[in-house]
């Protein structure tokens, strides 16, 4: 399964789709882990890596996984049935600002459109359970947040990072989350509510 995967790695990059690195993927394990999620909501398919790598990683783990992109969506469906995990993940093919949530789950991931973060996190975070963990990955944005100033001439990117920006501002200055940002990957963000214990009850 291991050789699989490197495999579904490799493609991903020979045809360079972005896909989550190692190091990302480790930590959200470690994570996922430590809370005991046992449900994830991902926003993000691209070819299905991710899903993958959790789904392989803890045995009793559930995911529904979002991709708006057809042709990454079906590629992501080979590599879930190629791996046999069309029993622990459910990939939808739909814009997740259409997706309707009616479960809750232990964690959210959001590593899709990096100007649409606070749309995501405000829309699936009710579905998130007490207890629950939201990771949202990619918000260095390559480099380009602690730059934002040198981007004079790229309105666009420059716009988008400002919206980056703009979403941890929001998560920042929210008193009743607690948030831990990590040089990790592209730069990932962990969110988890305060005033709730993780006795796994709730």
């Amino acid at each position: 399964m291991k050789e699989q995967l490197k495999q579904i790695k490799q493609k991903a990059l020979n045809d360079q789709i972005p896909i989550m690195s190692d190091d990302s993927i480790d930590y959200i394990i470690a994570n996922l882990q430590k809370y005991q999620c046992k449900s994830i909501l991902e926003v993000g398919t691209a070819v299905g890596f991710s899903a993958l790598s959790f789904a392989c990683s803890i045995t009793d783990l559930k995911i529904i996984t979002i991709e708006r992109d057809r042709s990454r969506y079906e590629e992501a469906v080979r590599n879930i049935e190629m791996l046999e995990f069309k029993h622990r993940i459910n990939a939808v093919f739909t814009d997740a600002l259409e997706f309707a949530c009616t479960e809750m789950v232990d964690a959210l991931i959001i590593d899709a459109a990096k100007a649409q973060n606070k749309t995501f996190f405000d829309r699936f975070f009710p579905f998130v359970k007490p207890r629950g963990i939201v990771i949202v990955d990619n918000l260095d944005f390559h480099g380009h947040n602690e730059n934002v100033g040198l981007l004079t001439d790229r309105r666009n990117l420059r716009q988008m990072v400002n919206k980056i920006r703009a979403f941890e501002d929001y998560i920042n200055i929210r008193k009743d989350l607690e948030v831990e940002r990590v040089s990790i990957g592209d730069g990932m963000m962990m969110i988890r509510r305060i005033g709730h214990s993780f006795n796994f009850i709730e």
